[in-house]
């Protein structure tokens, strides 16, 4: 399954939860049930550990912007290593290159990250990089092209800004370079998240 190109909104009320990486800024919901559920008040199901392991993964997926492949990926790595496998898959995932200029304040989403990425705007410690899911490390230095005329958009982006700067990057507005501090930590990621149900879904697959 590829990545989801359909209604953002949508997404979100289904899932109950804002989704920052597919929608940072999501209007107020304007209806509390999910798309389909109208006027379903008294016609409430218990629903099974199965759907809330699947909503989670959900969660992960759409915050992040990924395939269902690719999100296999990253869980096959974070199973392969003896620490804890949903912190792991959560902090490989924060360190991506498109997330790092989302939480930069770079761009409004995720999509919209990839896509400047992909646009050859950045340099990584003064070399072309142009694939989103690069891994970002320690002392990474991001910084826009000099041929680039992204900044205008990047200043506007910067101004509507809504989500916290994460400790693992210091950012500098003057000259719109992003450097890697640190490794990430469970407490810089903004989506709310049951990573543990994540890795019981992919666990009983």
């Amino acid at each position: 399954m590829g990545r989801y190109r359909g209604p953002r909104l949508r997404i979100i009320r289904r899932l109950g939860c804002p989704i920052p990486g597919l929608m940072q800024t999501p209007e107020t919901l304007k209806r509390p049930y999910a798309p389909g559920h109208y006027n379903r008040k008294n016609k409430r199901k218990k629903n099974s550990e199965y759907f809330f392991r699947l909503k989670e993964k959900q969660k992960l997926r759409y915050h992040y912007g990924l395939s269902e492949n690719q999100l296999n990926k990253y869980v096959n790595k974070a199973f392969s290593s003896k620490t804890n496998p949903g912190l792991l898959l959560l902090l490989n995932l924060e360190s991506r290159f498109d997330n790092v200029v989302f939480r930069s304040g770079f761009a409004r989403s995720i999509a919209s990250a990839r896509q400047m990425i992909r646009h050859n705007h950045f340099l990584i410690n003064n070399d072309r990089v142009n694939f989103p899911s690069y891994k970002t490390n320690i002392n990474d230095s991001i910084s826009i092209r000099p041929q680039s005329s992204i900044a205008s958009l990047i200043n506007e982006n910067l101004k509507h800004n809504k989500l916290s700067l994460p400790q693992y990057i210091s950012l500098n507005e003057e000259s719109l370079n992003i450097k890697i501090i640190s490794d990430p930590n469970r407490n810089d990621i903004p989506l709310v998240l049951n990573e543990q149900l994540v890795i019981e879904y992919y666990s009983g697959k």
